[in-house]
């Protein structure tokens, strides 16, 4: 039922150790639920889901910005029953106080502040006109399985691509989104 996303060679991503296909490792993480857990068991067996990995001591998103609704962007992921979940080198504290601040109390994460997962994954570099840029990035996954790695979006930066590569997983064809909200700068 579910494919492996085609891509287009994406600018070149140095230090990722992840690909297409791969699996994301298991290892024990802090997690938002109180107890250790790894990536498998934060998507249900044979569903797809969301995570947005952010390898480095800082917010996993930035805060919404006025007219951005985050709830409402979770309510058509939840819609597609699409679990939706954080990875961050973040500590604890501060994970925890920004997603409180972001109005995301719902959202699972995992705490990486250990670095254990971030060295076996990688931390996505970009490279662009020949300057290096660390990045965040939206995994695609059936349960742990790796569909599509998608630099730099998330629930703020380029959703309608983030819909368009979960329409891509369950072999549907993308189509146009309409989404709840418009972020004003």
């Amino acid at each position: 039922m579910f494919s492996t996303i085609p891509q287009p060679l994406p600018p070149k991503i140095t230090g990722l150790n992840i690909s297409v296909g791969s699996f994301l490792p298991r290892i024990l993480m802090p997690s938002s639920e109180g107890v250790e857990l790894s990536p498998i068991d934060m998507v249900e067996p044979g569903a797809l889901g969301v995570c947005i990995y952010n390898p480095a001591p800082v917010n996993p998103m930035p805060l919404p910005p006025p007219g951005m609704d985050y709830a409402s962007r979770l309510a058509m992921l939840d819609k597609r029953g699409v679990s939706f979940y954080i990875i961050s080198g973040q500590v604890f504290p501060k994970l925890e106080s920004w997603r409180n601040l972001a109005g995301l109390e719902d959202v699972s994460f995992l705490c990486d502040a250990e670095k254990a997962f971030a060295a076996e994954v990688g931390i996505p570099i970009k490279r662009l006109e020949n300057q290096r840029f660390r990045t965040h990035a939206a995994l695609i996954l059936q349960e742990d399985r790796v569909l599509a790695i998608l630099l730099e979006m998330d629930l703020a930066h380029n959703f309608e691509k983030l819909l368009a590569a979960l329409d891509l997983a369950e072999a549907r064809e993308p189509g146009e989104y309409d989404l709840p909200d418009q972020p004003t700068y």
